[in-house]
């Protein structure tokens, strides 16, 4: 019965800090998951689809503000190297795993602490959308947060904030579902895991709601600052 109680409690806080942030679902459950799921393996599964879930919610919402037209190539680099980062999971230990974990953690902490918003624009070129792509694969291969590089892009690239928010919302919903597919192949879906996404469903559906409303009111920068510094507490305690 406590695994459930957590699941429900971090996917609405998850849920919250997505709606309104516009990411951030895995890098918060992905500091919880692997310490109390069975396996490294069905912690970044559900995280992927719980946080692909909050995502289509928001993506439905605001259909139209999504900007197609610049997604493609970073969707198709971020496919394959997902895959690959995927498949490479396999071979490594749980432990091994996590302390990567803890490594991405505080150094995405680290990046956007201090550097967030003065590099946007050397992401933005086209060129760049490989390296954008292929770097997100990884993330979200390995650790189920593809999310940082997709910010910096969407960012450096969209002026409208309704656009960046349903631009980054349709990037999680495409990703998230190959994903669930290259996950689902190497076995990392189990049994458990249905239940564990209804009740982390639940929690999703009133975190995105309450983010909703608190989107004009709550400062990004200070949620932001609030989970960044958790993060390096949490990769701390992964790699030690």
């Amino acid at each position: 019965m406590l695994i459930y109680t957590f699941i429900f409690l971090l996917a609405t806080i998850a849920s919250f800090i997505q709606r309104v942030s516009g990411f951030g679902f895995g890098i918060f459950v992905m500091m919880f998951f692997p310490f109390f799921l069975p396996t490294y393996g069905e912690s970044v599964m559900l995280s992927g689809l719980l946080s692909g879930s909050t995502a289509l919610m928001v993506a439905l919402q605001n259909w139209k503000y999504i900007r197609w037209d610049i997604m493609w190539r970073v969707t198709l680099f971020n496919v394959l190297f997902s895959f690959l980062a995927t498949e490479f999971m396999t071979s490594m230990s749980n432990d091994f795993l996590k302390q990567c974990l803890g490594v991405a953690l505080i150094l995405i902490a680290l990046y956007f602490l201090f550097f967030e918003n003065r590099m946007g624009r050397l992401f933005s070129s086209r060129p760049a959308q490989v390296t954008i792509g292929s770097v997100s694969g990884v993330m979200g291969g390995m650790f189920a947060m593809p999310g940082p590089p997709l910010v910096l892009y969407c960012i450096s690239t969209l002026t409208d904030k309704r656009e960046y928010v349903s631009t980054l919302q349709a990037f999680s919903v495409v990703l998230n579902v190959f994903y669930a597919l290259f996950r689902f192949k190497v076995g990392f879906f189990s049994d458990a895991l249905p239940a564990w996404w209804i009740v982390g469903f639940l929690g999703t559906l009133i975190g995105a709601s309450l983010g909703a409303r608190c989107f004009e009111l709550i400062s990004n920068r200070t949620l932001k600052v609030l989970v960044y510094l958790l993060m390096i507490v949490s990769g701390v305690v992964a790699i030690v």
